[in-house]
Parts: C-alpha cells; sequence; structure tokens
C-alpha cells in the first residue's frame, strides 16, 4: 500500500477567493504565504490548482491571474467586490460590499466570522444612500466615519461586512467567508472546482 509522507496540505474556499483578490498584482508564493499566513507547502498546492484549472500563470515577477481568472474575478464582483482594509478600534479589519444579498441576520452572520477566528464584525446595509446598522438604522457614519470614508461603489440595498481580528490575514478570511455564506447560491462554478 502507498502512502503519502507529511500532512496533506489544507486551504479553504476563502484562501482561494483572498489569492484572487492580492493578484492584482504579481506576486510570488512566499508572499502569498505570509499574506494569508498558511504554510507554503498549502499555498504551493493551491498554486497549482488555480494553475491547472487557467486560473493563474506565472513569471519570474510570481503568480497572476489569467484572461480566464480576470473574467472569474468579474464574475466574483457580481457578488461582492475586492475586500476594503480598514481598522476598527485599533484592530485591523476588512470591510467587503455584497451586492444584492439575501436576507439575512446579521447576529448569525457576525458569529460565523467570529468561528472564522474573527474578533467580532458588522454586517451593515445600504438604505437611502447611507450606511445603517439594519437593527436601528443608525449610520455607521456616527461612530467609524473614517471606515464611510474609504468605502465607494455601493449601491442601494448592499450589504456591507465588515471583519475584525487579530492579524489583517484572520480579518481578510473572516469577511470573505460571511461574503461567501451570503452569496453561496451566487458563486461561479469554477471558482467551487479550486476546493474540489
Amino acid at each position: 500500500m502507498d502512502r503519502k509522507r507529511g500532512a496533506y496540505p489544507e486551504y479553504t474556499l476563502e484562501d482561494a477567493i483572498a489569492t484572487i483578490f492580492l493578484l492584482r498584482t504579481p506576486l510570488g508564493r512566499k508572499q502569498i504565504a505570509e499574506k494569508l499566513e498558511l504554510g507554503e507547502g498549502t499555498v504551493r498546492t493551491l498554486l497549482r490548482k488555480l494553475s491547472n484549472l487557467g486560473i493563474i500563470g506565472s513569471r519570474q515577477r510570481g503568480h497572476f491571474l489569467t484572461k480566464k481568472g480576470e473574467e472569474l474575478k468579474v464574475k466574483i464582483n457580481e457578488s461582492f467586490l475586492d475586500p476594503i482594509g480598514v481598522s476598527v478600534d485599533g484592530w485591523p479589519a476588512f470591510a467587503i460590499i455584497v451586492r444584492k444579498p439575501p436576507e439575512f441576520k446579521s447576529i448569525e452572520l457576525r458569529d460565523e466570522a467570529i468561528k472564522f477566528d474573527a474578533k467580532g464584525a458588522m454586517i451593515l446595509t445600504v438604505k437611502n444612500s447611507e450606511i445603517v446598522f439594519p437593527e436601528d438604522l443608525r449610520p455607521l457614519k456616527e461612530t467609524y466615519p473614517e471606515i464611510v470614508k474609504k468605502l465607494r461603489n455601493y449601491e442601494e440595498g448592499d450589504a456591507i461586512v465588515i471583519a475584525w481580528a487579530e492579524t489583517p490575514a484572520k480579518a481578510l478570511k473572516a469577511a470573505i467567508h460571511v461574503a461567501v455564506i451570503m452569496k453561496e447560491n451566487n458563486l461561479p462554478g469554477e471558482l467551487l472546482e479550486v476546493v474540489r
């Protein structure tokens, strides 16, 4: 019986999506591993899978999105936009604008972010062109005006996920996780191939 040696590298759908977002500019495997807090073996496996699916290519300058990868990113952006780095009470955080979300319970989504290593999360909505807490329609700008200044391209009815954590990588993946849960029925099939 043949046995493979060593631990099998594992990555999540959130790691794959984060990698696609990170590859706006070419990056090396080590840079990706550092930004996502993954082992280099895991990143090697993830990059190989993305490459085999034709989503990324590589050159001396690093890995990059192919035409197919760029098209996939456009499809992802139909569900949610690229994460925006922000800060919440000194914690590293990321905000993601989720397009036309289904009905949601912000407490349940916040709990999902926490299960995914976030320290906390806010799930907001856009109402009357303003980012508000859905429970009481209190504007985000009253509490976090600096975050509101960084957010652009949101539309009426969009949701905005903001997750914060001990590290930027954990905050990024927690925010992506909540966006994935909200839009799981709209994710492109080729994206799901990455984790099969």
